[in-house]
């Protein structure tokens, strides 16, 4: 299938932007030359669609990339066919949650990780898209780059990613967490944590003190990859990332997640993650608890190698339908084909 690869430029960063390419081996056709803005990105996205005659937006997750994505699909009168679908917190306060929620109703073709995801989607009476279950993508990507998933810290340690704005915008919380991280700091050989520029704004912004994570080895942000070697090789992951639940799951590591609710709970109910809230006792209980569940396998929830595969065999069967339907005159309009949940 032809296709092309549209980057929004919300992130400018090398880091979050070149490097990543250059590591996947492969770079975006086409990059938002301005300032970016959501409403400059939805007018670029639909000058592109309409110059090189798209057929089809496809998009990933819950960012406002995917969001952009929808919307100029939507007023393109083009499909979309949105990766990561059926996620839900339930939590209308997170900008992600809204972005899913938008996306899942916008789309032709949802494709869901698990099979929890594809029957939830199921249940939504005027939903007009057809649900696939396919499997997770991240597993692609971190068998394919295994080789490049290499040990970067000897000993037991825990790795720490927190980043999200309801943690950053509350002094209070903030305080809490990070006591927290630096009583269990005494208890691993190290506690690594690649600060978010967010996070470190924040810490600036509430005027919190060096002293509340003396104990934890503060670092630069890290490029994925590098993230994904410190998470395969931890002793515990504490998070309160998404996609960091779904990853810590894949490599067998327990996850600790600092939040008061998950889209992803099908890692709670197999016990390898759990959610703590911001309380300094039930972090650090939970913690502690959480660690013995290191040597555990998990039930294969997220599939097997070759989403990104099946994802595209779907869209090319869709595509051989509709032009038999079209050459048989059969087709009433342009979404009139019919496709059940698979998996």
């Amino acid at each position: 299938m032809d296709f092309m690869v549209l980057h929004t430029n919300q992130h400018q960063d090398p880091l979050m932007r070149d490097d990543i390419f250059s590591k996947m081996g492969y770079e975006p056709d086409f990059i938002y030359p301005g300032n970016y803005s959501m409403g400059a990105a939805i007018d670029w996205v639909c000058k592109l669609i309409r110059q090189h005659h798209i057929d089809l937006v496809l998009v990933n997750g819950d960012t406002a990339a995917s969001l952009i994505g929808a919307i100029a699909a939507i007023y393109s009168d083009v499909e979309l066919g949105h990766i990561e679908a059926g996620l839900r917190s339930f939590d209308e306060q997170m900008y992600e949650e809204r972005n899913r929620v938008m996306v899942d109703s916008a789309a032709h073709y949802l494709f869901a990780y698990t099979r929890h995801h594809a029957d939830y989607l199921s249940k939504i009476n005027d939903l007009r898209g057809k649900i696939f279950n396919v499997g997770n993508t991240t597993i692609d990507l971190i068998e394919d780059f295994s080789p490049e998933l290499s040990r970067m810290d000897s000993g037991r340690y825990a790795y720490i990613t927190l980043h999200r704005k309801e943690f950053t915008d509350s002094r209070d919380r903030m305080v809490k967490v990070f006591a927290a991280l630096n009583t269990l700091a005494q208890e691993f050989d190290a506690m690594i944590f690649p600060m978010h520029p967010r996070t470190r704004t924040a810490i600036a912004q509430h005027r919190l003190g060096q002293e509340l994570l003396s104990r934890v080895r503060v670092i630069d942000p890290v490029d994925p990859f590098t993230s994904l070697s410190y998470e395969k090789y931890a002793d515990l992951i504490i998070t309160d990332s998404g996609c960091i639940q779904e990853e810590a799951y894949i490599f067998g590591v327990p996850c600790v997640t600092v939040r008061e609710n998950t889209e992803r709970p099908e890692t709670i109910a197999a016990g390898a993650n759990i959610l703590t809230g911001f309380t300094i006792e039930k972090i650090l209980h939970l913690s502690r608890s959480q660690r013995v569940n290191r040597q555990r396998r998990f039930p294969p929830v997220y599939g097997t190698w070759g989403a990104g595969r099946r994802i595209v065999r779907i869209l090319q069967e869709i595509a051989m339908k509709r032009s038999r339907l079209t050459q048989s005159g059969s087709m009433s309009s342009q979404y009139s084909a019919d496709f059940q949940v698979i998996d």
